[in-house]
C-alpha cells in the first residue's frame, strides 16, 4: 500500500464514523462497524489510552464533520509515525472499501488502492490517474514554541478543557483551543511565537481560574485542590514558608485560632484566601516593576 499520509488515514476513518451515525442497519453496515472499531482500537493502542492524541481521536470521531477537531487530531498524532504503520494501512484499506459512496460504479466489484496521489482503480477496466491535493499543513519551526513549552501549554489546555466540559462531562478541547486561536490569531497552539509563550501560558491559567467554578459540583476535590495550588504558587513567589501562609490565613479570614492545615478550610474560605494571596502577589509585582 506504500506510505499513507496521516490526513488520508483520518479522512477515511472519519468518513466511516460519519456514515455509522446515520440510521442505517444492514449486513454491510455491520462489516463496516467491525472494521471501524478495529481501526480505532488499533489507533488508541498506538497513541496510548490516556494520551492527548487518544482524547482527540474520541472527539473527532464523535463529531466527524468538524474540520477543527480533525485538524487537532492530525496535530496531536503528527509524531506517532502512522505513515509507516503497515497494520494500520491494511485496516484503513479495508475500511475504505467498505465506506459507502467512496466508489461509484455500475459494473462489477471495484477495488481502489493508491500510493501518494496515484490512484489505481481495478475492475472491468484498469485506470491510472493522478490527482493533485492541496492541504494546509502545520509545520512549526524555531520561531514557534519549543517542545518543552508545548508540553506546558498542552497541560494547561487539558485542565481548561475539563472545566469547559458539557453536560456529558467530556473535556471540551476544541473550546480551549479556540480561545488561543482567537487571542493570538493562529491556526494552532503549535504556531504560537516562542516569545509569546509566557503570555499564552498566563492567559490559559487565567481562563482556567475563570472557569474554576464549574468544578465545584462536578469534582469538589479538584475544586479545592485548585485553590491549594493557587495559594501555594503565590506563597512561593512571595517567599513565604508554611508558617507565614498559616499566619496570613488567620489574619485574612479573621480566624479565632490559627490553622494547622489549609484542609481545615471550606471552599468559600479557600476562595477568599486564594484571592487575597493573588492580590498580594500583584502588589509585589507592581512594586518590583517600578
Amino acid at each position: 500500500m506504500g506510505i499513507m499520509q496521516t490526513e488520508a488515514i483520518f479522512a477515511t476513518l472519519l468518513a466511516a464514523a460519519a456514515f455509522l451515525k446515520k440510521p442505517v442497519q444492514d449486513l454491510a453496515t455491520d462489516s463496516l462497524r467491525d472494521a471501524y472499531d478495529a481501526t480505532k482500537t488499533h489507533l488508541r493502542k498506538r497513541f496510548g489510552e490516556t494520551s492527548e492524541a487518544a482524547k482527540m481521536l474520541d472527539l473527532a470521531t464523535a463529531k466527524p464533520e468538524s474540520l477543527l477537531r480533525k485538524a487537532l487530531l492530525v496535530e496531536e498524532s503528527a509524531s506517532s509515525g502512522l505513515d509507516k504503520d503497515t497494520i494500520l494501512h491494511r485496516l484503513i484499506e479495508r475500511l475504505s472499501l467498505l465506506v459507502p459512496g467512496s466508489v461509484q460504479t455500475d459494473g462489477p466489484c471495484v477495488r481502489v488502492s493508491g500510493c501518494g496521489n496515484s490512484v489505481q482503480v481495478a475492475g472491468r477496466d484498469l485506470i491510472h490517474t493522478m490527482k493533485h491535493i492541496q492541504r494546509n499543513t502545520i509545520t512549526p519551526d524555531e520561531r514557534h514554541l519549543s517542545v518543552g513549552q508545548r508540553d506546558q501549554v498542552q497541560s494547561v489546555i487539558a485542565e481548561l478543557a475539563a472545566r469547559l466540559a458539557g453536560d456529558d462531562g467530556a473535556p471540551n478541547f476544541a473550546g480551549a483551543h479556540r480561545m488561543l486561536q482567537r487571542r493570538y490569531n493562529v491556526a494552532s497552539y503549535l504556531l504560537l511565537p516562542r516569545d509569546r509563550f509566557s503570555d499564552a501560558l498566563a492567559f490559559l491559567k487565567q481562563q482556567r481560574a475563570i472557569h474554576r467554578s464549574r468544578l465545584r459540583w462536578r469534582n469538589p476535590v479538584a475544586y479545592r485542590n485548585d485553590f491549594f495550588r493557587a495559594i501555594f504558587a503565590g506563597a512561593r513567589e512571595l517567599g513565604w514558608n508554611g508558617e507565614r501562609v498559616y499566619q496570613f490565613t488567620s489574619e485574612t479570614l479573621g480566624l479565632r485560632r490559627p490553622v494547622a492545615s489549609l484542609k481545615e478550610l471550606g471552599p468559600v474560605q479557600l476562595k477568599s484566601l486564594a484571592d487575597a494571596v493573588q492580590r498580594r502577589v500583584a502588589r509585589t509585582r507592581e512594586r518590583g516593576a517600578r
